[in-house]
């Protein structure tokens, strides 16, 4: 189940390049950020009306967390990929992304003392070879023509945070729920938000929003910012931040499906090669290992 659930949000995040890239020059950062969590919020908070009444006290104890959760998971995630997105391209975008899994293993074995075996290692190793050979298009004298740019340090600082983010989500108390918890960090993500988005957005661009623009803030509230954070954040919970980490390499397959399928791109042998190195390491990391039997 908790596999599924890795999907289920990689699937959506996955729509996220699509729109990025269509709407990059109509709406600001925070405005896409605000408009999908103000969406979230009003989903969000009726569902955990209950459990929010019932632990006010012990969310206000936890108070640091859940800013850290929406400083991590809601704000900064949300607008540092859309202000990379302006200098960064998007092969750049792709290789620094595969730092985010890294990041997260890295955080989990220092902090949560979580054994990482020599097996996984190497899986996250043909994973992040896999998701290098979709980007580059299985040309690696390419990476001579990568130039760094500002929009890149802002793309690794993006995985890095929401790296941290999951790794926050061991600290959840078990009586605050998934939804509840969520609620909690998206109010307190748009209490900081807010303000950001009257400053960097006129009152007028505000005003001239499109019906296409609302239907993008609707969409990425119900699915890209409910279903997959929800999902995203109970899958760590129920198979841990490695194998779930893992999952997250599935991204760039199904970029490269919806492309093909909504955009009509070509389909490379790359891709499907690549695909196959990431399914790889992904089986690598998450089947169980073999258990040696006593001899009597």
């Amino acid at each position: 189940m908790g596999y599924l659930l890795a999907l289920t949000a990689i699937f959506f995040w996955s729509f996220n390049i699509i729109i990025a890239s269509y709407f990059s020059t109509s709406l600001q950062p925070f405005e896409i950020a605000c408009g999908r969590w103000i969406i979230a919020a009003l989903i969000l908070v009726p569902l955990a009306w209950k459990n929010l009444r019932q632990n006010i006290s012990l969310i206000w104890q936890n108070g640091g967390l859940v800013v850290a959760l929406a400083l991590t998971g809601i704000i900064w995630d949300n607008t540092l990929i859309y202000y990379a997105g302006r200098t960064a391209s998007a092969v750049n975008m792709g290789l620094l992304d595969v730092t985010g899994p890294i990041f997260l293993v890295i955080l989990s074995r220092v902090f949560l003392k979580t054994p990482v075996s020599r097996r996984q290692i190497i899986g996250l190793t043909i994973a992040v070879f896999g998701v290098a050979t979709i980007i580059l298009r299985g040309d690696f004298t390419n990476l001579k023509d990568v130039k760094l740019v500002g929009g890149d340090a802002i793309m690794l600082i993006n995985t890095f945070v929401f790296a941290v983010y999951s790794l926050l989500q061991t600290r959840r108390p078990p009586q605050i729920s998934q939804t509840a918890m969520l609620a909690a960090t998206v109010l307190a993500g748009l209490v900081i938000m807010v303000p950001f988005l009257f400053t960097t957005v006129g009152i007028s661009d505000l005003e001239n929003l499109q019906p296409i623009d609302f239907g993008v803030f609707i969409y990425l509230g119900i699915f890209n910012s409910v279903i997959a954070y929800l999902s995203w954040n109970t899958a760590l919970n129920k198979i841990g931040n490695i194998k779930t980490g893992i999952i997250y390499y599935l991204l760039p397959v199904f970029s490269g499906i919806e492309a093909y399928l909504i955009l009509h791109e070509q389909l490379y042998w790359s891709q499907l090669a690549g695909g196959l190195l990431i399914i790889g390491g992904i089986a690598l990391v998450s089947l169980p290992g073999h258990k040696k039997t006593a001899a009597g």
